[in-house]
């Protein structure tokens, strides 16, 4: 039996190859042509067979009227023509289909470095508004700290604040009522002077004999009037004080409200600035997906791109194929025809 890949065909072939270079189609000869391939007993059947093909076809021939033969020989000549036609045109739109698909393939590629040039770009954005972000939500955070303590200042400046309102009123209580003891005891004073004055006339001796004692109860109510005086001024400083304090503590509370105010407003601009960074960060994402998706899509296509390409490759490896063979089978058709307008066949070797 003959090895696998040795048909007649191939023997044919490796036949007509070195009848077209002049030598002798031997056995050996045939089976160099092959490379070393095919058993001798194969390969003299197959030659044998040709032999007879030829013998047959040659006699056939013989009996074909000259017009006939020219007609065979025409349309062998259109038929090669067409076919090549046919190759040519199947070879052009190969061609094209080939450099369209390259064209594809290269597009898609640059296509696809641009995709990747703009994820790379909007991944070093999107990087950055989340520093952005992480650094906006750190002075967020620190100012929320600062206006938490800024409130409990503020509350206990209140505190303070209410504690010196109280020790006010307390103060200017005690100095009512030391005016009020004080205009008491004028007008008693005043009272009792009238009094002695009325009695003066009548009661000359006897405040005369009572004159040491009343001395001395005067000393003791001037000393009581110099003691109550001195408590007055004493409580009128404390008031003075006490106001010069209630004055400081409300010009730091307006401080602490003005910084309390500027913390607010800082804080609601930290707030816009953090939402809107957010929304950068959250668009960012968005087209981080969008552009892995076409990314993705680009990538799929040009896959596909390849695959048709490699596809179309073997298709036109086929076609290429199937033109050799179209090529052998024509020529086995136009040679006899050929030869047998050239002259008689040469006799066979």
């Amino acid at each position: 039996m003959a090895r696998s890949g040795i048909s007649k065909f191939r023997v044919q072939q490796a036949r007509d190859a070195l009848l077209a270079r002049g030598e002798h189609p031997s056995i050996d000869a045939v089976r160099v042509e092959l490379g070393n391939t095919g058993s001798r007993t194969t390969l003299h059947r197959y030659l044998r067979e040709l032999s007879d093909e030829e013998g047959i076809r040659v006699d056939q021939e013989q009996c074909l009227s000259e017009p006939i033969k020219a007609l065979i020989a025409s349309l062998a000549g259109r038929l090669h023509e067409e076919a090549s036609e046919v190759i040519a045109s199947a070879q052009a739109r190969r061609d094209t289909e080939r450099q369209t698909q390259e064209a594809e393939i290269i597009r898609l590629a640059q296509e696809l470095e641009a995709v990747q040039a703009r994820v790379m770009e909007l991944d070093a954005g999107w990087s950055a508004e989340r520093q952005a972000h992480e650094t906006a939500n750190a002075n967020w955070q620190a100012e929320r700290i600062r206006a938490s303590e800024a409130a409990k200042e503020n509350e206990s400046l209140h505190l303070r604040l209410m504690e010196h309102e109280r020790h006010l009123q307390s103060l200017e209580e005690k100095h009512r009522h030391a005016r009020e003891s004080l205009e008491h005891f004028r007008q008693a004073a005043k009272e009792q002077r009238e009094q002695e004055q009325r009695r003066h006339e009548q009661q000359v001796q006897q405040l005369q004999a009572e004159n040491r004692q009343q001395a001395q109860t005067l000393i003791v109510k001037q000393d009581a009037i110099t003691h109550l005086s001195q408590e007055t001024a004493r409580l009128a400083a404390e008031l003075s004080d006490a106001r010069h304090q209630l004055q400081d503590t409300l010009e730091q509370l307006q401080a602490q409200r003005q910084t309390a105010d500027r913390l607010a407003v800082a804080h609601a601009r930290l707030d816009v600035m953090h939402d809107q960074a957010s929304g950068r960060l959250q668009a960012a994402e968005a087209a981080n997906r969008q552009l892995t998706e076409e990314f993705r899509e680009m990538s799929a296509q040009l896959v596909e791109s390849q695959l048709g390409g490699q596809q179309m490759q073997a298709q036109l490896d086929a076609q290429a194929a199937l033109y050799a063979d179209l090529q052998q089978q024509l020529a086995g058709l136009i040679r006899p025809v050929a030869d047998d307008a050239e002259g008689p066949p040469a006799p066979d070797a």
